[in-house]
């Protein structure tokens, strides 16, 4: 029983406990013309908020009295309240900070997002078929004294700051105003004047309303019917069509003459084509209309114009030719990028001796002398043997050729050389070890790139012209000697031909090609030249922007080559020092891709511009061999401050 009484005590406790702690989260306000910044102090306080006051807030006096107690959200939508009837507005400057300040300077910090009903928010209304100066016009008396309607009347948007709890009603306006398209359509058929003349006659008369673009007013020509198309609405339509018509009216005949200036193809390649429509519309008229003179075209070079006088029938097939022509082209950047990896080893190990009587020494003979070992032993033997062979006996008369050959042959080796050798008597011996591994790594990365018109040809070589002899010719006797060379361009070669369809893809006509000098054969003053050559020559699709394989070569290549002496190299373990034994690999990777990037403004232009020439800044400052970026010097002094696109 005693435990029961106790356990029901505690609940009660808690149950207090609870009602206090409830109780504690509600607040009553009740302040009688008091300066708001007691009520800003007790709100601080209730809060927990940290409030900045404009100095303009002291001076206002404010009355709240709430008889229901209020949570702590509650009492802090009442303090909004109460700021927005005074001409204020709380303006969140971080966590947990407001910043006080009258309505005027909250309107320029009004944000997209509402934090509550009293909040300064920003939002923009696009229209569909209503103009927005109208609309503009029509919100202004619904929206707070300081909040701001402005028209965009070129993208037909409003943009709205007011309280947040004053935008439902402003959207529900603008919704109702833009419900429905009140715009008219006109057709109306040319007879004299070109369509695409009439569209700029109407637009430059009717298509601006105090000096912005108007509203719902379109003018599109029609070119194959030599119509246009207005829109807009009721009266400015019903103008539209009563210039159009007088405009129409006049004498076909009187005008005759067409001057087309041209604004991205020559002018001079068009008239053959103008030439061929007139006289295939000359043929085709009836035997009543030959009467007319016949077309006369000309091109007028220094301002890439077009002089066309014949019928009208014709100056309009040929305004529409000339439309369709005149239409700038697409570029397309491609790049080409290019890796080749390889590795080379070889290993080389040869064992040479030698054996031999001299003078009238009766000791045999013998020798080995492998093709692939070096030096050349035999060479080495005559040079010891008789240093004076081949001069005049007092070494003045010339060199020992075995001495000449056994020097070149030590200059032409590689690796670790041990030898013994020497001379008892009538008998010389003598023994050479050669042995040397090569190792070699390589990487070769390269980005060639050029920028060609559509259907035009590109062509990128960078190298250098290197000499070949072709042909040597020696007179009688070995007198006038000549020689012939001609001149091989080794590099790398970019040639492109883009062709670009209506849906992006791309075409290209590629001629690639990766030449190197490789090595030189042969001694003397003018050895042979050994080239690397990798070409390419194919036509493939890719999309814009798209990074495609255009092809390579994975080639691995293991050579052993033995010289041994018959029967003797095939001793085990002993073998070895009558043999010698070369071993090669080598494994190439070569991959080249091309990237083909469409260009068709100037915008895309700049993009691919300045990421080149942004590479090119980086690369020089990672160099960090001065201060500044002398790329941006350069281009400062000789062709001056860059304009601003705009």
């Amino acid at each position: 029983m005693r435990k029961l009484l106790t356990t029901l005590g505690l609940m009660a406790l808690a149950a207090t406990a609870g009602t206090a702690n409830a109780q504690a989260d509600r607040h009553v306000l009740s302040l009688d013309d008091v300066e708001i910044t007691a009520l800003i102090d007790d709100v601080s306080t209730i809060t927990g908020y940290t409030f900045i006051l404009h100095p303009d807030v002291g001076r206002t006096r404010v009355t709240v009295l709430s008889r229901t107690p209020m949570t702590t959200n509650e009492v802090f939508e009442v303090f909004l309240s109460t700021l927005r009837v005074n001409g204020f507005a709380a303006i969140p400057a971080g966590r947990g900070v407001y910043r006080i300040v009258p309505e005027a300077l909250a309107v320029g910090e009004a944000g997209g997002a509402a934090s509550g009903p009293n909040a300064f928010v920003t939002q923009v209304f696009t229209l569909d078929s209503f103009g927005a100066v109208e609309a503009a016009q029509m919100l202004k008396p619904i929206i707070d004294a300081q909040g701001q309607v402005v028209a965009n009347a070129r993208s037909n948007s409003v943009v709205v700051v007011d309280y947040a709890s004053n935008m439902p009603r402003v959207r529900e306006v603008i919704q109702s105003l833009d419900t429905a398209d009140r715009s008219e359509v006109q057709t109306v058929s040319l007879s004299s004047v070109p369509a695409r003349e009439m569209e700029g006659i109407l637009t430059d008369l009717l298509g601006t309303q105090d000096g912005n673009p108007r509203q719902n007013f379109e003018v599109t020509a029609a070119q194959t019917s030599n119509s246009v198309i207005i829109r807009g609405d009721a009266p400015t339509v019903a103008r539209a069509v009563q210039v159009a018509s007088e405009l129409d009216a006049a004498e076909p005949t009187r005008d005759n003459i067409r001057v087309l200036e041209l604004n991205n193809a020559s002018a001079e390649e068009i008239v053959p084509v103008l030439e061929k429509i007139a006289a295939t519309m000359a043929d085709q008229r009836s035997p009543a209309e030959n009467a007319a003179p016949p077309a006369t075209i000309a091109a007028h070079v220094e301002s890439n114009s077009l002089i066309i006088s014949a019928t009208p029938d014709t100056l309009l097939a040929m305004e529409r030719v000339v439309d369709a022509l005149d239409q700038r082209r697409a570029q397309v950047l491609v790049e080409a990028i290019i890796v080749e990896m390889s590795d080379d080893t070889a290993r080389e190990l040869g064992v040479q001796f030698l054996l031999s009587g001299t003078g009238d020494s009766t000791t045999p003979f013998a020798s080995t002398n492998f093709s692939r070992s070096a030096p050349n032993l035999l060479a080495l033997a005559g040079a010891i043997i008789d240093p004076d062979l081949g001069g005049d006996g007092d070494g003045e008369g010339g060199s020992n050729q075995f001495t000449n050959a056994a020097v070149n042959s030590l200059l032409g080796t590689n690796g670790t050389l041990f030898g013994v050798g020497g001379q008892d008597g009538d008998t010389l011996f003598g023994a050479i070890i050669n042995a040397v591994e090569q190792d070699t790594n390589s990487r070769v990365l390269s980005k060639p790139f050029n920028m060609t018109l559509d259907n035009g040809t590109s062509e990128l070589l960078v190298g250098q012209d290197v000499p070949l002899t072709s042909g040597e010719v020696l007179g009688s006797d070995n007198t006038n000697p000549f020689r012939t060379v001609q001149r091989e361009q080794v590099g790398v070669k970019l040639e492109v031909t883009p062709r670009i369809s209506s849906d992006d893809t791309i075409r290209l006509d590629i001629y690639q090609e990766v030449s190197s000098v490789d090595d030189f054969i042969g001694g003397g003053a003018s050895p042979d030249i050994i080239l690397n050559t990798r070409e390419f020559r194919t036509s493939l699709l890719a999309d814009n922007g798209e990074i495609i394989v255009l092809g390579g070569l994975i080639e691995q290549t293991d050579a052993i080559v033995n010289s041994k002496v018959p029967f003797l190299g095939d001793i085990p373990v002993a073998g070895n020092l009558f043999k010698s034994e070369g071993r090669s690999n080598t494994r190439t990777n070569l991959m080249i891709f091309i990237k083909p990037t469409i260009v068709r403004d100037r915008g895309s232009a700049n993009a691919v511009t300045a990421r080149n020439y942004n590479y090119i800044r980086a690369q020089e400052l990672l160099r960090g061999e001065q201060a500044g970026v002398s790329i941006d010097t350069f281009l400062d002094e000789v062709l001056g401050p860059v304009a601003d696109p705009e």
